[in-house]
């Protein structure tokens, strides 16, 4: 099982934790669910890095013909201190005893930490395992020795090596809070995106980056509507689909949206339930900050694809009965196919709902599984045993599960209601004192 431990980066002060298969982090606005998000990003995605990089230099050298010669370790170092600070901005003004560790498996991991390059400024250091130094060593010697060491048909292999040495073989999808911007200015994408020369994009934050290209990759995919949607893909994959599964999806979907999404000759829109379409960018802020939610993690449970999701705030401007159903929603698409899931949360309806779906599982040996499912379809049923809940605040990881009850403790976040009650009881009581002596 994955770890990671942060140390002085932004608002965290000190913080570990193991990588289970559902992953949900709470706490107050600034406190560091977003550093804690994107630093499990920043690592999960170096195999992806480290995959594409190889591959873009076999092609080149084959359609070339050109011998390069480079050292993989030294690449990698590089690249991972350019997009550690992608993603967190520069180390300038970075507290000098900032650490990163995350450990893949035993003899598997990869450290950073800063380091004077001068007087004035800290630098990023990058140290990684022998185990890891030893594979890239051992890469990097059979591209020396061939001019073309992988055809496109082994690129398969070559995956799986870099996944083994991971340990892991999840797509890693990040979806970053403030989708709305993003889903208002759709129409304007493929421009504005195009007309960026490479030091433009390479300026945006890495994890917006990488959502906004996954986003105009996933667009034609969903210009004939969602059954031709799902028709290509599951076409594509050549597995057969579970209809049960998808109609559940679609259902969900249709829900959160009230309508179903499509992308009409480059113009996105809705299809309402009751008929009529809107522009995506004329919806509704809740729709326009849910749609790419729903959207990404339904293309990659049609797919089949293990994926490690990483979800900002999906309940982002949505009622709270669209909140219940984005939560069933992410739960369904994490048991699908063996995801994974981290989610960041204000809401308490959301975590209430996953705690309903938490003891829908629990109960579920003692009672009718049939009439369970009735309530909560058995596929968003949640195992206790695959949640990590953490409450962020202060600098600190503070678990907020409890385990007697099987449960993530709901009222570190719902506090306001709480003194919101205390507050009104306090007026009834002073109205009653009043009329009482008056």
């Amino acid at each position: 099982m994955h770890r990671i431990e942060i140390k002085k980066l932004g608002p965290i002060d000190h913080c570990e934790m193991e990588i289970k298969d559902f992953v949900i982090f709470t706490g107050p606005q600034a406190s560091g669910k977003s550093t804690v998000a994107k630093s499990v990003f920043f690592f999960r995605n170096i195999r992806n890095i480290l995959f594409h990089q190889i591959r873009k230099r076999c092609l080149m050298q084959e359609t070339s013909g050109a011998e390069e010669d480079f050292s993989l370790k030294t690449w990698l170092l590089r690249e991972l201190t350019f997009n550690f600070q992608q993603i967190f901005g520069t180390a300038r003004y970075m507290e000098a005893d900032m650490e990163l560790d995350y450990v893949y498996h035993t003899g598997s991991s990869i450290h950073l930490s800063l380091t004077k390059e001068n007087s004035l400024q800290n630098e990023v250091k990058v140290e990684i395992s022998e185990e890891i130094e030893e594979f890239l060593r051992e890469l990097n010697e059979e591209l020396q020795k061939t001019k073309v060491i992988f055809l496109i048909d082994s690129f398969t292999g070559l995956r799986k090596r870099i996944s083994a040495v991971f340990s892991d073989d999840y797509e890693t999808v990040y979806i970053p809070a403030g989708r709305s911007l993003i889903t208002l200015l759709s129409a304007q994408l493929n421009y504005i995106y195009s007309a960026m020369d490479d030091m433009q994009k390479r300026s945006l934050d890495y994890c917006t980056q990488n959502y906004l290209e996954r986003i105009l990759q996933l667009k034609p995919n969903f210009s004939d509507g969602i059954p031709q949607t799902i028709k290509s893909v599951i076409g594509l994959t050549g597995k057969k689909a579970d209809e049960k599964l998808i109609d559940e999806a679609k259902e969900l979907m249709r829900n959160i949206l009230s309508g179903e999404y499509r992308n009409v000759e480059g113009e996105e829109q809705l299809q309402l339930v009751n008929g009529k379409c809107v522009k995506i960018n004329f919806a509704s802020s809740g729709q326009q900050e849910a749609v790419w939610i729903l959207n990404t993690l339904f293309y990659q449970l049609l797919r089949g694809r293990k994926t490690f999701f990483i979800i900002e705030e999906p309940e982002s401007n949505l009622f709270p009965d669209a909140q219940k159903w984005i939560a069933d929603f992410i739960a369904l698409v994490g048991n699908s196919g063996g995801n994974q899931i981290l989610v960041t949360t204000h809401s308490p309806y959301i975590l209430g709902e996953f705690n309903n779906l938490l003891y829908a599982n629990r109960i579920s040996p003692e009672v009718q599984k049939k009439e369970l499912a009735e309530i909560i379809p058995q596929s968003q049923w949640l195992s206790f045993e695959s949640i990590t809940a953490c409450y962020i605040h202060g600098g600190k990881l503070e678990n907020c599960v409890d385990t007697e009850f099987q449960a993530i403790c709901n009222e570190v976040i719902d506090g306001a209601s709480e003194k919101i009650n205390r507050a009104y009881e306090r007026m009834l009581a002073l109205k009653k004192s009043t009329e009482q002596h008056s």
